[in-house]
């Protein structure tokens, strides 16, 4: 499965997050790839209203990994710096439940480790408008 979309802004991105979500019922792991600032965090806080998350979704750049209680739990790690560690040093094993959902931004860093349920890519078009692919895992 494979499906593309178009953004306008950051509601917009909300929503296809919030569509793509409706059919989870269980954990799975989300990589989430682009560059920065295209809208990695906001496409994970639609991840986050439709799992009944009520606290606000922030980037974990500075401490790695965040984790909220919802629906499903959803455990929001970024990966930018962890570029040659080791899948047993990073530990994203342990994170991954049939009761959690694991979104993984800046996945490419540990891509090596993983073998994800959905590969979004998200793309700049223009100052506000993105291009969201959503792929299914093999």
């Amino acid at each position: 499965m494979k499906k593309e979309y178009i953004s306008n802004n950051d509601k917009e991105t909300i929503e296809i997050a919030k569509k793509f979500m409706d059919d989870i019922q269980r954990g799975c792991v989300i990589t989430l790839e682009g560059d920065l600032g295209v809208g990695k965090t906001t496409f994970t806080k639609g991840i986050g209203q439709s799992l009944e998350i009520d606290e606000p979704i922030v980037s974990p750049t500075f401490t790695l990994l965040r984790q909220y209680k919802g629906r499903l739990n959803l455990n929001h790690i970024d990966a930018y710096r962890l570029e040659n560690m080791g899948s047993d040093t990073l530990g994203l094993y342990d994170l991954m439940d049939e009761d959690a959902v694991v979104v993984i931004e800046w996945s490419n860093f540990v891509s090596e480790y993983l073998d994800p349920d959905y590969h979004i890519k998200i793309e700049h078009l223009d100052d506000s408008k993105r291009r969201i692919i959503i792929q299914q895992g093999e």
